[in-house]
């Protein structure tokens, strides 16, 4: 190719495009790509000046910046951002320039913290530890759910904060300032983290309220301290399992039969036959694998710092109430 920087390839489809890249203190970096020669090399050339020059931009000057250099090339209003470098990218030389350190990712770094901009509106806030993670995870968002690939997964933000899934804004976690988009450790609190824990006020003393989901909510109890309601939520989980097993093992013992005639019936001038499985479906009412019956493995809790003796302790002191009691005895 002429142009310095400038390299031309194809699609799948055979339509050529031209991918812009430079060369610093011994990083070979990609500037992105580009539908015509000419835009690829006034990326490179702008790349080239701002590293080699003294000139010193901010992330919000991305504006005019872009406007004054379409301004020298005669470019047309419209298509400004097509001849100039894409906004991800002019993120990364900004902060290359400034800290020396090369993040493929949109990280601005500002000390103790940094900014990564999913886009020019929206940024987020993260504390400096977290730079290494971030500066090789992608962030992406969809439908307003910010997430990330971790070995062919994706990952949900908040879950990396220890954030559970379907907790809610407001009840499970608060951010101190109001900024939804800050997740620095000191501004993002998580009140509840355990799986079926939540706080709650009763006649003005601190409780911590457990429940699980089978069909519905079921109300396992009121515990003082979070450990405990935690480690009462696994019980919870391990008797609803063990019900759910005997009542599956009860039925397949009573449907072990051969495909051989039990019953008849004159429907009209049709004759059904009605197994023993059939029969015993309609004596417990259904199938277990049905909905009444079906269940997944719950997710448990997991306490740290704890021993075994300890948990096992709590575990078998756990007392459900009432209404749970009677549901596991009816099953």
């Amino acid at each position: 190719m002429g142009t310095s920087g400038v390299f031309k390839t194809n699609k799948k489809d055979g339509t050529t495009y031209f991918r812009a890249s430079i060369t610093y203190k011994e990083k070979h970096i990609s500037l992105g790509s580009f539908l015509t020669e000419e835009a690829a090399g006034a990326a490179y050339c702008f790349a080239r000046e701002y590293l080699d020059g003294e000139q010193e931009y901010l992330p919000e000057d991305y504006e005019k910046v872009i406007s004054v250099r379409c301004k020298k090339d005669g470019s047309a209003n419209r298509n400004k951002e097509k001849k100039f470098i894409k906004y991800d990218k002019w993120i990364m030389l900004l902060n290359l320039k400034k800290t020396g350190m090369y993040c493929k990712n949109p990280i601005y770094l500002y000390g103790k913290y940094f900014i990564y901009y999913l886009d020019r509106t929206t940024e987020l806030k993260f504390d400096a530890d977290q730079l290494f993670f971030f500066s090789n995870h992608r962030l992406q968002i969809r439908g307003g759910h910010i997430f990330y690939s971790d070995y062919g997964m994706q990952c949900g933000l908040l879950s990396r904060f220890g954030v559970k899934n379907f907790a809610v804004l407001g009840r499970d976690y608060v951010f101190k300032n109001g900024d939804i988009l800050d997740f620095r450790y000191g501004n993002l609190e998580i009140i509840n983290k355990f799986n079926g824990v939540s706080q709650e006020f009763v006649q003005g003393r601190k409780k911590f309220f457990v429940k699980i989901h089978f069909r519905s909510d079921l109300k396992v109890g009121y515990f003082d301290d979070e450990i405990t309601a935690a480690i009462a939520y696994n019980k919870a989980a391990d008797s609803l399992e063990e019900a759910v097993r005997r009542r599956k093992s009860e039925f397949a013992k009573n449907t072990k039969t051969t495909n051989v005639e039990c019953k008849m019936l004159s429907l009209g001038s049709k004759k059904t036959t009605i197994s023993a499985k059939h029969l015993n479906e309609k004596r417990w009412g259904t199938d277990y694998k049905s909905r009444k019956y079906y269940y997944r493995k719950w997710k448990r809790n997991y306490v740290e710092n704890m021993s075994k003796k300890d948990y096992i302790h709590i575990y078998e002191g756990v007392c459900f109430a009432e209404s749970f009691t009677r549901f596991l005895e009816k099953m």
